[in-house]
């Protein structure tokens, strides 16, 4: 993983995974239905229960809670396990054109990156390991120094935080935040901490259903933001 030097202030930018930065076939959802399956004899656990932009604890939550019972670290640790070796096979499994990196990302990705100005981050529902398998399918962990993940907990708000104290222990001081994604909680959750919201419709909402949120941005795909690092750099001074 990689990202600004040490001791250097950047405005963090924080991307959202599933939607944002690749398109998985489902292999997260099919992962976890199987590690329900193999552990807790049920099948098809998820079907019904929305997943789009929330925390794996807080899906988990909501799939025990549907069976009276309230989910405990003993479960959560096992499921985990279970989840990590099913999502391995099932992103192996994803049909052509297999697991894809979206558009704009790559390029995106370079231009921040060579930018003093940024850091760059995730924040996401998914499991931290979960997240290294899934980006790491496609080379894209080793962009990321820092993040915060579905493990820290399940309300998607409460994750912000999270990635600045993860990128302070790097030797990151976050100088604004930038959180790019593809859901309407995904915007929820950096306006909750004064943070910029940009909203791309590579995932289930579409254009329209994210301008209904307020995010300061939005786009049908990344390439849209191009040339980024002018664009995010404008966005995080008016936000200043």
């Amino acid at each position: 993983m990689s990202g600004a030097d040490a001791m250097t202030p950047a405005v963090l930018v924080l991307f959202d995974i599933d939607g944002t930065l690749i398109r998985s076939g489902g292999a997260g959802v099919r992962g976890m239905n199987e590690a329900f399956a193999r552990l807790h004899g049920r099948s098809g656990a998820l079907d019904g229960v929305p997943v789009s932009g929330r925390t794996d604890r807080a899906i988990l939550e909501e799939v025990f809670g549907r069976w009276d019972q309230v989910l405990t670290e003993d479960l959560v640790g096992p499921l985990r396990e279970s989840y990590l070796t099913e999502l391995a096979r099932a992103l192996r499994q994803v049909p052509a054109p297999g697991v894809e990196v979206l558009p704009g990302v790559q390029r995106a990705l370079d231009a921040l990156e060579a930018h003093p100005s940024f850091a760059l981050g995730l924040l996401t529902g998914n499991f931290e390991e979960g997240a290294a398998l899934k980006l790491g399918h496609v080379d894209l962990w080793r962009r990321f120094r820092f993040g915060a993940f579905g493990d820290a907990h399940a309300d998607r708000r409460a994750l912000v935080p999270v990635a600045i104290a993860r990128a302070r222990a790097c030797g990151i001081e976050a100088a604004g935040v930038v959180v790019i994604g593809d859901t309407p909680l995904d915007v929820d959750c950096a306006h909750a901490h004064g943070a910029t919201a940009v909203a791309v419709a590579t995932g289930e909402y579409s254009a329209e259903a994210l301008a209904a949120t307020g995010a300061e941005v939005v786009v049908e795909t990344l390439e849209e933001l191009e040339p980024i690092a002018e664009r995010l750099a404008a966005l995080s001074a008016v936000a200043g």
